[in-house]
């Protein structure tokens, strides 16, 4: 692995794609926050945008001028001085992986892998044997180490996996508040608030489920969680469904090796409410976020480990 100043760490997700750089000694430099770099959307555009967010960060700690652009002398030689460790959605298809490492940077060294393997490193520290993570945000999936090989459950996409996710729930919501809008079931405080934003008009609402992306669906995942404390039943049903999913996930995950797991992602903290006492034994609480984990990887060293929350949601 090459010599150098810098370790940055990429998390990139099908929401945004957030950067974190360190020194040598593990001291935050600097973080930045773009777009998507999901590879789903192509590995060239998540070329740009990882260099994007590694220049913003570099940018943020000062390291280069504001004013920079992506081809400067400037940049190519802090890059230079900088490994990078990149964790990012649909790199667990070894083809997407082989193209995006087939790229011409000015890195000191690139080490990448799927978004969910540097949120397990982060989430315990780099000691991952026999330990993973749930990831319940705008997807879902979960990941672990067994044997000093990956274990995956999950994580195969909005139309056929993601299940007790934000994007399916929110799916859910819409769907059944449709179906309230045709009389097939009673109309409820959470179908009445997601069939206001649609005007209360079905072609509306057609029309625009035929655009709409995982996280479209995703916003209305607030409402869910917000009626069910309320006590409204429909919602209620839809949590105590992801309750239900999620247990199934970590049942799944048990059976393959995986002791203990540390919950991530946004809608994480929504969902263990609605699990039973059994499984949260399950649950131990994450070190370090997945942009630590991406450092991680590329060979950095953490310098103060902090016990996270569920906040900071991967794959997104």
């Amino acid at each position: 692995m090459a010599t150098a100043s810098y370790i940055l760490g990429i998390d990139g997700g099908g929401t945004n794609c957030r950067g974190r750089l360190r020194d040598t000694n593990g001291q935050i430099l600097g973080e930045a926050m773009g777009g998507p770099a999901n590879t789903r959307l192509g590995v060239a555009a998540a070329h740009e945008q990882v260099l994007m967010v590694c220049i913003e960060t570099l940018k943020a700690a000062s390291l280069i001028s504001s004013d920079c652009k992506p081809d400067d002398d400037e940049v190519n030689v802090t890059l230079g001085q900088t490994r990078l460790g990149v964790g990012l959605a649909g790199l667990h298809l070894e083809s997407q992986l082989d193209d995006f490492l087939n790229w011409d940077h000015s890195f000191a060294s690139l080490e990448a892998c799927n978004d969910a393997h540097i949120a397990c490193l982060g989430a315990h520290d780099g000691e991952v044997e026999g330990k993973g993570i749930l990831i319940l945000g705008t997807g879902s999936c979960g990941y672990g180490f067994k044997d000093g090989s990956p274990v995956n459950i999950g994580g195969w996409g909005f139309k056929i996996s993601d299940m007790s996710s934000g994007a399916v729930t929110g799916y859910l919501a819409v769907r059944h508040a449709l179906a309230v809008l045709d009389q097939i079931y009673p109309s409820t405080g959470l179908s009445e608030e997601i069939l206001q934003h649609f005007s209360h008009d079905a072609e509306t609402l057609v029309l625009w489920s035929d655009k709409a992306r995982p996280t479209d669906y995703g916003q209305f995942t607030k409402l869910v969680v917000h009626h069910a404390n309320e006590g409204d039943e429909a919602a209620l049903d839809l949590m105590r469904t992801c309750g239900r999913q999620t247990e199934a996930m970590l049942g799944a995950m048990k059976t393959r090796g995986i002791e203990a797991v540390s919950l991530v992602g946004g809608f994480a903290e929504h969902v263990e409410p609605y699990l039973r006492s059994e499984m949260k034994k399950m649950l131990v609480p994450r070190f370090h976020d997945a942009r630590d984990g991406a450092i991680l990887l590329a060979g950095g060293v953490i310098g103060q480990p902090s016990m996270l929350k569920h906040e900071d949601a991967t794959g997104e």
